[in-house]
């Protein structure tokens, strides 16, 4: 989508004298014509510039010098949090870091000194400030299926697992474990895992008889919902992502040739 001018705020056009007539460009006013490109005469030698437009141009000469050093100190100031953490090596998490920050400074700056009409204005705020919050969730990959995750476990007892070491020096954990009486309900991880109440028994978690096998499997019932629904929040989670990369590809689309005017 190219680039597009945005209606001018009508207080800020009267300030810059702008009127919205063509009147000053109808027929009547026409000197003469010739065929060329916009600007050729600018150079010719029939125009004459006078002292006022040189000593303007050198103004703003000294002027563009100003708020270039300006720009220098202050975006080095403002910039330091976000540059300190880029390295070489950076991947996603860099560009995004890098486009969040300009996103933020950009919506500081279009709210102080943004000119173009105000419905137009507070759209630009607006789309800038969701595609912020988009690149601040879309930072934290792994948030996706954390959240996800912790909304599940926040309707579950908290699940314990069985930590083995081992005589090389390893250490594994498996299942997903709740007390009962004595022992534990749960069930093991990896291949054909083992499910059921257990006690420890000589230093070894073992598969044995439940006090209360009626409280078992209500138990065990439970702990294969929870499997169940953290598979699907690990599904969701995919699917987060993906719908955020779809809206930020939407948003950009739309306004960010139209967020800098």
């Amino acid at each position: 989508m190219p680039s597009r001018s945005q209606p001018l705020d009508e207080k800020i056009a009267k300030k810059l004298s702008l009127k919205y007539d063509d009147t000053g460009f109808s027929d009547r006013k026409i000197i003469s014509q010739h065929m060329g490109e916009m600007f050729d005469d600018i150079d010719s030698e029939e125009r004459k510039i006078s002292l006022k437009t040189r000593i303007g141009w050198k103004w703003n000469s000294v002027k563009d010098f100003y708020y270039t050093l300006k720009h220098t100190i202050r975006n080095h100031i403002k910039w330091h949090k976000t540059m300190k953490k880029l390295r070489p090596w950076s991947g996603y998490d860099a560009l995004i870091e890098v486009m969040n920050t300009q996103l933020k400074h950009y919506v500081t700056y279009e709210e102080k000194y943004g000119h173009a009409e105000k419905s137009y204005k507070q759209n630009k705020i607006s789309s800038a400030q969701k595609t912020v919050k988009l690149l601040e969730r879309m930072k934290d990959s792994i948030g996706y299926s954390t959240n996800r995750r912790n909304a599940v476990e926040a309707k579950y007892p908290k699940y314990l697992s069985v930590i083995s070491k081992y005589e090389n020096g390893g250490t594994g954990v498996s299942g997903d474990f709740v007390a009962q009486g004595d022992g534990w309900v749960g069930i093991e991880a990896g291949k054909d895992p083992r499910e059921g109440y257990f006690e420890l028994i000589n230093g070894r978690f073992e598969l044995t008889k439940s006090p209360n096998q009626e409280e078992t499997d209500r138990l065990l019932v439970q702990i294969h919902e929870y499997h169940r629904e953290i598979h699907s929040a690990y599904a969701q989670a995919e699917t987060d992502s993906e719908e955020d990369f779809a809206k930020l590809a939407k948003l950009l689309k739309e306004n960010f040739y139209t967020w800098w005017d």
